[in-house]
């Protein structure tokens, strides 16, 4: 009986502590389930020592006197010690399956961290890349003007009043106005319209939650137009504006598939991994998207 007691005390002691080990970096189903059966043997342990350890611990000495001597198995050993031995090896193999989980997770932390490192690496390059080209490039000049009286050149058509060029549409009056008419812009797949109000959003309101739709439009508007490395730029900042949010995993997604169009494959495929990997189950049918965007890569 003594022998049992301190082996339901050992145990006592040491399951919380390997419970408490457990806990760090364990997400997956896997890691749960090893979780909750440990719990599961604690809770054994608990209703062992409430009930299995006779009248030691308190009571009246005629309840003592009237407990049940153990019985003991062939070995000499008593059951209920036998049982602790078990739990304590059951437990064991559960703390090696959890530290094996923890290593697994480390690890494909490390890749999705490289990962990550790399594709902001590329954008940050195009980036770069994209102001130079645009510092560089000046805007073509007007064309060359006829003189009046060149050879070979039409007389100039007799004086008629121009017609009136109709007079530009008053911008909407608020933001959230400017971000309803690009979004039903961008639903009929008018581009540069939706391109223009999502502009107007971000020139006022670029920090409000207003902003942040407008950031993900203008990234589609500009992936509409055909402008794909000013699209990989605008689906990187509105990704990076709340890596959880809403629009991340579409921006992630629009990320690669602009950046396939403009030839970058492997940072594509970089970048699809992380979609993966941060979100295991993407938004109601984006998943074929997701494959078909893999198959443009040609992502292994």
């Amino acid at each position: 009986m003594r022998h049992f007691r301190f082996a339901v005390a050992a145990f006592a002691v040491l399951l919380p502590l390997g419970v408490a080990h457990a806990q760090p970096m364990i997400q997956s189903q896997e890691g749960i389930a090893l979780e909750n059966q440990i719990l599961q043997l604690q809770q054994q342990m608990q209703q062992m020592q409430a009930g299995g350890g006779g009248g030691g611990s308190g009571g009246s000495a005629l309840g003592a006197a009237a407990a049940p001597a153990p019985v003991s198995s062939g070995s000499g050993t008593p059951a209920d010690a036998s049982v602790v031995t078990n739990l304590l090896n059951q437990v064991n193999q559960l703390q090696a399956q959890v530290q094996e989980l923890n290593g697994k997770v480390d690890t494909l932390q490390n890749q999705v961290n490289t990962q990550n490192a790399a594709t902001e690496k590329e954008i940050g390059d195009l980036k770069f890349q994209l102001s130079n080209g645009a510092a560089a490039g000046a805007p073509a000049g007007a064309p060359a003007l006829v003189p009046e009286n060149a050879p070979n050149t039409p007389a100039p058509a007799a004086t008629t009043p121009a017609p009136t060029a109709p007079a530009p549409a008053l911008p909407p009056a608020s933001p959230k106005a400017a971000l309803h008419e690009a979004e039903t812009a961008l639903a009929h797949h008018q581009y540069q319209a939706a391109e223009q109000n999502a502009r107007s959003v971000l020139a006022t309101a670029k920090a409000t939650p207003d902003g942040y739709q407008a950031q993900y439009v203008l990234a589609q508007a500009l992936y509409g137009e055909g402008k794909a490395q000013e699209a990989a730029i605008a689906f990187d900042d509105a990704y990076n504006r709340s890596r959880s949010g809403s629009n991340a995993p579409g921006s992630l997604l629009g990320l690669a598939n602009s950046l396939t169009a403009i030839h970058q494959a492997s940072a594509a495929c970089d970048t699809l991994a992380s979609l993966n990997s941060q979100f295991p189950q993407p938004p109601k049918g984006m998943a074929p998207e997701i494959a078909a965007a893999s198959r443009r890569a040609h992502c292994s």
